[in-house]
């Protein structure tokens, strides 16, 4: 009897969990329009913006270092422009923060002069503020009769304070501004791989059908190149040579011309949505668009996929949690084609211990590339991560783990993260000044 109590207590947890974890999951692949960084600044402008009809004379903005790095010269859907300035501008002028990451859908030809004109005058400020280490961004608008400070912090859509005239409008009342669902991420982030994997495995299809919405949205991407010129010529190239003797048309070729075509687009200013994950679009392309076609390569059922762009967004998640989500390595290919390879594995029929290998064999491989900023350049680094992502998901299924004593590795797949955090978090700390200076430079 006490077996049968503990083993019914155990599957209440687990339900419990599956529980949470849709949740997040719901809370966290989320349509983006645009590159996250300036839309995260438009988005903050724009809660400024809304308060006052005023015509804008002025606005300052704060970021810390890697919403600046990030935002400097991604492209702004709608718009000709690159850079966190335009950004801002345009999100004063749309006033529009109900619409969330999808607000630059509204650009008009009249929002676009009233932004250059403002842009023009040098009336768009943008600084880092040093000691800002998570995400951050204020934003100050000085109009004729106000002056309106908004403020977003912890994750791309949190505003924590909105002020008018010196009269606070909204404060959000959580320790550093912290987004309500902290909390499940703490959860999370005292889970395994293996519980990951097992709590995807309680779902049902119905249950975790609501991502093949991130499939289709991210597959309808990874096409707008196909006719449309964008980029500098990435997915061109790929593209002109699939089938041939230098690229064949592999599993291998068509996941990395998928995945830098669909990044090559969205950080030109495509005007198309990506789905998301962990807050960031690049990295919902990384994570959805290689496990979705290993999926349709291997045959899989449809609960099968579905759990694993489950497994592989959450791991997304789980990493992100511990190196951050602007980080001075690249996180799109540190935890997003890391989760990958964690999902496709499991297509492969991994094992718990398999899994495992893939997080190891990743860290072993990837660990260390640096993030200078969102460009169209991020589609070379991604179609690198994804098929880094494709070796080490195949050489864990074979058992063909990197040994526990090289590099950074270690014998369990939380450890490599941790290890991995490790060096983005300490190991890197100065690199992101060095990148900024050079990037400042070159300005």
């Amino acid at each position: 009897l006490h077996d049968i109590g503990y083993r019914a207590s155990e599957i209440i947890l687990d339900m419990l969990k599956k529980e949470e974890m849709i949740t997040l999951l719901k809370n966290d692949v989320v349509p983006a329009l645009g590159c996250t960084e300036p839309v995260c600044v438009a988005l903050c402008a724009a809660n400024a913006g809304k308060m006052t009809e005023n015509k804008i004379r002025s606005i300052e903005v704060e970021v810390n270092a890697g919403i600046y790095k990030n935002g400097m010269s991604a492209g702004i859907p709608g718009c000709d422009y690159v850079g966190l300035p335009y950004a801002a501008a345009l999100g004063a002028y749309l006033k529009n923060p109900e619409k969330g990451l999808e607000l630059l859908e509204d650009i008009t030809p009249e929002i676009l002069e009233q932004m250059k004109e403002l842009c023009g005058m040098a009336s768009v400020s943008v600084k880092i503020k040093e000691q800002e280490q998570g995400l951050y961004v204020k934003c100050k608008i000085k109009t004729e009769a106000d002056m309106i400070t908004s403020v977003i912090r912890g994750t791309h859509t949190n505003l924590v304070y909105l002020e008018k005239n010196g009269k606070i409008i909204y404060e959000k009342n959580q320790e550093n501004g912290q987004a309500s669902d902290n909390a499940l991420i703490e959860t999370l982030k005292q889970m395994t791989i293996a519980q990951i994997r097992q709590v995807a495995d309680t779902a049902s299809e119905e249950e975790l059908h609501f991502l093949m919405d991130g499939v289709e949205m991210n597959e309808r991407l990874a096409a707008y190149s196909k006719d449309k010129k964008v980029g500098v010529g990435i997915a061109d190239t790929l593209r002109s040579e699939k089938g041939s003797e230098v690229l064949k048309n592999d599993l291998l070729t068509r996941i990395m011309l998928k995945v830098s075509s669909a990044a090559e687009s969205r950080l030109d200013g495509c005007p198309l949505p990506t789905m998301s994950s962990s807050g960031a679009g690049t990295k919902g392309l990384v994570v959805i668009l290689p496990v979705s076609e290993a999926a349709d390569a291997l045959g899989v059922s449809m609960e099968k996929k579905v759990r694993a762009l489950a497994i592989a967004h959450l791991v997304n998640r789980y990493i992100n949690a511990y190196i951050g989500k602007l980080s001075p390595m690249c996180s799109c290919v540190m935890a997003s084609s890391t989760a990958a390879s964690v999902g496709i594995a499991y297509l492969l029929g991994g094992s718990d211990e398999q899994l495992g290998y893939a997080v190891r064999n990743m860290s072993g491989t990837v660990t260390g590339m640096i993030c200078d900023g969102g460009k169209v350049g991020c589609a070379m680094k991604v179609a690198t991560g994804s098929s880094a992502a494709l070796l080490c998901a195949l050489t864990a299924v074979h058992d063909a783990p990197l040994r526990v004593s090289d590099g950074i590795c270690a014998e369990t797949p939380e450890d490599c993260i941790r290890h991995m955090a490790q060096i983005g978090n300490q190991g890197m700390a100065q690199t992101d000044k060095e990148i900024i200076h050079i990037m400042e430079q070159k300005k």
